[in-house]
């Protein structure tokens, strides 16, 4: 049977079961199939049903790569591959965030922030709302979801200012910025914040607490911060988190030259975790390791892969570390991969 003669609803039911990468390639065939692949009832469509294709990317030399590790779990000596870079203009990005298949960069020298889809090639810049961004602000993504379709906003932070704390939300339906209030009650440090399910996640002291750490969540449907539970006890030097399979929220605790590693089983007002990696490693230099490292977490291999001074770390549950630089050679000329991460491609549209 040809694929005209087919119903338009079983063209639809086929299509949503086509991962988006190679979805996104028929936009240029024709009229109607780029219509219908930018609808945004197809893509939330598509985002529910289609296999989940994940992938890594890394910020390195100011610059977004897809990358893949070898040699987690086939005995051989580890390395990480930089494969095509995505991002192909050549501003100096200096963080990079993932939600719902679309990238938030920072540029901060040429003062950017760009929302960028790299499957469609969708992008959309967004201006400052003081004419500059800062470096040591915190930017990240996400979406509204009470509505029939996503409403996509950026929260800002200022945490150099003359109000410290202060949170504004970018919108885009109406182009414009607005200053919320200040997160005063927090001491954010240099934590990755990352994303799931639409909203971001910190892990973060209390202050005037010095040692009473709490996870963060900033709900983009409220607009509003809301103090979730850590496992507890939960007495660890360094605290990161990471994502699992797009649904779960992963938290790495470590103290001298223990490491542990959990994942949410359920994310709501109340958090319930499930630890599954418990290690000692052989580093003595792990308690130096700064608090917004950024890694990734293996549930099924129990292995966790994270980078630090040009090194790619891989760390198994035989409790061994094995270290190569982020070619797989023993350059030290190159500068650290910053950022590490997951990425699912997707047919989002920014609005």
């Amino acid at each position: 049977m040809e694929w005209k003669s087919l119903p338009a609803e079983l063209q639809e039911e086929i299509l949503f079961r086509i991962p988006a990468k190679s979805l996104a390639r028929l936009r240029s065939t024709s009229k109607r199939w780029n219509a219908l692949l930018k609808s945004g009832r197809f893509a939330n469509m598509h985002t529910a049903i289609a296999p989940t294709e994940s992938l890594i990317i890394m910020l390195k030399d100011s610059r977004v790569y897809l990358a893949s590790v070898h040699g987690v779990h086939n005995n051989v000596a580890p390395s990480i591959e930089l494969g095509s870079r995505l991002y192909l203009k050549d501003p100096h990005i200096c963080n990079v965030f993932h939600c719902d298949g679309l990238l938030l960069l920072c540029t901060i020298k040429e003062n950017r922030l760009e929302v960028w889809n790299p499957c469609s090639g969708e992008t959309k810049l967004i201006k400052p709302r003081h004419n500059y961004y800062k470096e040591l602000d915190f930017y990240a993504l996400g979406y509204d979801d009470k509505s029939s379709c996503k409403k996509y906003k950026v929260l800002r932070m200022d945490l150099q200012g003359p109000v410290l704390g202060e949170f504004e939300i970018y919108d885009f339906t109406n182009d414009s910025w607005r200053v919320l209030g200040a997160a005063t009650e927090w001491i954010f440090g240099q934590n990755n914040p990352v994303s799931v399910k639409g909203n971001t996640y910190w892990v973060v002291y209390c202050r005037g607490l010095p040692y009473n750490k709490v996870l963060l969540r900033f709900d983009f449907s409220r607009e509003r911060f809301q103090s979730l539970s850590l496992p507890q006890p939960f007495p660890y030097v360094i605290a990161a988190l990471s994502v699992v399979r797009e649904d779960k929220l992963c938290l790495l605790g470590s103290q001298d030259l223990h490491l542990h590693i959990w994942v949410t089983t359920s994310i709501g007002s109340v958090m319930s975790w499930s630890k599954f990696l418990k290690m000692q490693t052989i580093n003595p230099r792990w308690h130096m390791f700064p608090s917004g490292m950024s890694f990734l977490a293996d549930e099924h291999n129990k292995v966790v892969v994270y980078c630090r001074n040009r090194i790619l770390h891989i760390v198994g549950e035989n409790n061994h570390i094995q270290h190569v630089d982020d070619h797989g050679s023993d350059s030290t000329s190159r500068p650290s991969c910053s950022v590490l991460l997951n990425y699912i491609p997707s047919l989002a549209q920014i609005q």
